[in-house]
């Protein structure tokens, strides 16, 4: 008889559907989040980045007017201009590296190499504006520490865990 009861216990256990539900979200609640995360980890990335991108494009065209020339802009004042112009630049105004080069011609447009073997950023910083007429490389770039720091989203990324944003723009002076 006592089998009997066991063996009914035990088909009214596996016939109870109470709490499936809880335990298939159990189940799935680690991917879904990973997911998230990682959707809000590349979006926010990609804004940021578009972000610099843009300011450094406007900001760019006052060293293709003059303007940075005549007003006497320093480093400091032009990278104090990109990062106010950038939305949710965080850390923009301590982190920001930026690089301005003139040109003997095109084919001396060249992208610098930022992260060094050893996964740090290695990149001096220039500020040469030029004259009227010249071509000028400006690049920069931002440091940006991820949301989500367990996902690794990007080979460009430094060796304390941060990624590695960049903007480039390549101009040539007007005659001033």
């Amino acid at each position: 008889m006592k089998y009997g009861k066991r063996l009914t216990s035990l088909r009214r256990f596996l016939g109870d559907r109470e709490g499936v539900a809880a335990i298939e979200f159990a189940i799935l609640a680690l991917p879904l989040f990973i997911m998230l995360f990682g959707i809000i980890e590349v979006s926010l990335m990609f804004f940021v980045n578009s972000a610099q991108d843009a300011s450094v494009h406007k900001i760019s065209r006052m060293i293709r007017t003059g303007e940075v020339a005549s007003s006497k802009i320093t480093l400091a004042g032009f990278k104090a201009k990109i990062c106010e112009d950038m939305l949710l630049s965080f850390n923009c105004s301590t982190d920001l590296v930026v690089k301005v080069n003139v040109l003997s011609d095109l084919s001396a447009a060249v992208s610098t190499d930022p992260i060094d073997n050893s996964g740090n950023l290695a990149v001096t910083e220039t500020f040469d504006v030029g004259k009227g007429s010249d071509y000028i490389l400006v690049q920069t770039f931002l440091p940006w520490d991820p949301v989500a720091n367990f996902l690794t989203l990007s080979s460009a990324q430094l060796s304390d865990g941060r990624y590695l944003l960049g903007s480039s723009v390549l101009l040539r002076n007007e005659p001033f």
